[in-house]
């Protein structure tokens, strides 16, 4: 598999290049969307919601939760196509299905770079830099829940938790069944329209 290149810093202060994709990420860097992530869905809705007329209230209300039910539909398509389809994507998933419960995924700085170019970027050029905030908060939000509940299901008990339960029952099918079916990880409501469950 070939890695895009990134820096490495070593301890004994010696520079190499290295993978940015990499089949196993360091614990920092693995768990690095949860420190970016939750200031940055903060940083969106004060940006949407900072002075706005009580009448655009709903409406970016209404984009929030657009952009967090929007999430949900990325994931499925993603995992389904990209994950399980594109070489470079397929090879590290892969990786991730030989050892589930390794730290495997993607590096914070590809996803915000993503979530820049495809979502906040096209958004704000057309309708402003306000609705694509607030389109963004719920997308991020979206992603945050969803790298959570991967993990979770992966490393965690469901704690008598009956959605949780679900969940990881879901995604066990997907890594021990049928890597063709089951591509929701935070909702199974995709696999349900499209007839992958």
């Amino acid at each position: 598999m070939r890695y895009w290149l990134s820096l490495e810093v070593y301890r004994d202060g010696s520079r190499r290049l290295r993978g940015l994709f990499t089949p196993v990420m360091s614990a920092r860097m693995y768990f690095l969307d949860f420190y970016v992530y939750p200031p940055l869905i903060i940083l969106c809705l004060v940006v949407a919601f900072e002075t706005v007329a009580a009448g655009k209230l709903a409406e970016m209300l209404a984009l929030v939760i657009f952009g967090y039910l929007m999430w949900t539909l990325v994931e499925y398509l993603a995992h389904r196509y990209v994950f399980h389809h594109i070489a470079g994507f397929r090879g590290l998933h892969e990786a991730h299905h030989a050892a589930p419960n390794e730290l495997i995924g993607s590096p914070t700085v590809f996803s915000l770079a993503l979530f820049y170019c495809l979502a906040y970027w096209p958004i704000a050029s057309m309708w402003g830099v306000r609705p694509a905030a607030a389109f963004l908060a719920g997308l991020l939000a979206g992603y945050l829940s969803y790298v959570l509940v991967h993990y979770a299901v992966h490393h965690f008990g469901s704690h008598g938790f009956r959605l949780m339960k679900k969940l990881k029952r879901q995604h066990a099918l997907h890594h021990h069944v049928s890597q063709q079916r089951y591509f929701g990880v935070t909702t199974a409501f995709w696999d349900k329209v499209f007839g992958t469950n």
